[in-house]
């Protein structure tokens, strides 16, 4: 029978793909979904089928195009608070809106997994998490491996304010939730949007947590693109939407390829001027926006920031990566495709133009990894995707 399911995701792209696939899924089956998004995204969602309801997002500025420009531990500690204002902020207003037509089902974000877990006990629906990372539970913490990663101490100025308000969220509304579980990743239901065989520990896992792999819409996944015809081989490098503002990165990436017998495609977003890193060698393309999973389809090696949609792109497409993550999150994630053999990991820090072309070189000629990527592509198919994902919560609707 259908019902209706109300989605809250955040203004970031490697977040919003995903739901929007699995809405536009849930649409085709009949279901009806209320999807809160900035004006940014209105379109897409509306395109899905969904109703829009438009609101003013605390981090829309804060993850827009190229703002992430000097990332640092205390900045990234700091975005959690900002997490949790803006949880803040969609309860009361899903509580508003929805007063007199509760949903039966909320699929929310795990940035803001506060106002998943709070409308779950205020409304006494379920709600299950959508996952563009790693999953967690009792053996495995992503929040954890990233905090460690990031190098922030538990006594940290903001993982005190974090928890310090998340107890206050929890008694404004009157429900039974420590600080640790609102804030944390681990969900009691979750669809994850990478194979159990990516997770860490996945074989502790349980029906609790769906592991889909790429949620891809079919408008996506039939885009086209026309490789150069120049006969040689093809890297894709693209720093995702976050992580564009690169100028000392980019013009790397042209001098490194100049004269290589490869042809290099970068892709630049809004975070530079593709006219800035001109004249280019013939070899070389400097472009705003490319289809990116048609792109990587036709390339030899991709290389990427390794935010989960690029990563699982990239194997989905059985094209290798070479990683070079600017995150801790991402980080985490690169280490894993590297501990199963997936890619070739670079630090963001130290890298040169010898090092990127040897690297790019070292993926593309190594027979062992193509192999392992090709396994992990026919994973990724059987995974299940958007389809998986509107199953696992059409179990869950009352």
């Amino acid at each position: 029978m259908p019902g209706h399911i109300l989605v809250l995701t955040i203004p970031a792209q490697g977040h919003m793909r995903p739901a929007l696939a699995v809405t536009e899924e849930l649409v085709r089956r009949g279901h009806r979904v209320s999807f809160l998004t900035p004006e940014s995204f209105e379109p897409a969602v509306k395109a899905t089928g969904a109703t829009a309801i438009r609101y003013e997002s605390l981090l829309t500025e804060a993850l827009g195009p190229g703002q992430y420009k000097t990332l640092t531990s205390d900045l990234l500690a700091w975005s959690a608070v900002l997490f949790l204002q803006e949880s803040t902020q969609l309860v009361a207003l899903a509580q508003e809106l929805f007063a007199g037509d509760l949903p039966d089902l909320v699929l929310y974000d795990m940035i803001v997994a506060p106002t998943g877990r709070a409308l779950e006990q205020l409304w006494d629906r379920p709600a299950v998490q959508s996952t563009p990372s790693m999953a967690s539970n009792a053996n495995y913490s992503q929040v954890r491996a990233v905090q460690l990663r990031s190098g922030v101490p538990d006594e940290h100025p903001a993982v005190v304010e974090l928890l310090s308000r998340a107890e206050k969220f929890a008694a404004d509304l009157g429900i039974n939730a420590s600080p640790g579980y609102l804030v944390d990743w681990g969900a009691d239901k979750s669809v994850v949007y990478a194979p159990r065989e990516f997770q860490p520990f996945g074989e502790t896992f349980g029906d609790e947590t769906t592991f889909v792999g790429p949620c891809l819409s079919p408008e996506y996944t039939a885009q086209t693109w026309q490789a150069p015809g120049d006969g040689l081989p093809l890297v894709i490098i693209s720093m995702g939407t976050l992580y564009n503002h690169q100028p000392d990165f980019f013009p790397l990436c042209v001098r490194a390829f100049e004269g290589q017998p490869w042809h290099a495609v970068i892709t630049v977003g809004n975070g530079l001027d593709p006219d800035s890193l001109g004249p280019l060698p013939p070899n070389v393309e400097v472009l705003r926006w490319i289809p990116q999973l048609a792109a990587v389809r036709e390339a030899d090696v991709f290389v990427t920031a390794a935010g989960l949609g690029s990563l699982m792109e990239s194997l989905y497409a059985g094209t290798p990566p070479v990683l070079v993550p600017q995150v801790p999150e991402t980080r985490v994630l690169s280490d894993r495709a590297v501990e199963l053999g997936l890619g070739t990991l670079l630090n963001a820090a130290d890298i040169t133009e010898e090092t990127l072309l040897s690297a790019v070189r070292r993926t593309a000629a190594d027979e062992g990894l193509r192999e392992r990527v090709r396994h992990m592509a026919g994973v990724l198919e059987r995974a299940g995707g958007a389809a998986r994902a509107a199953e696992a919560l059409e179990a869950r609707l009352p």
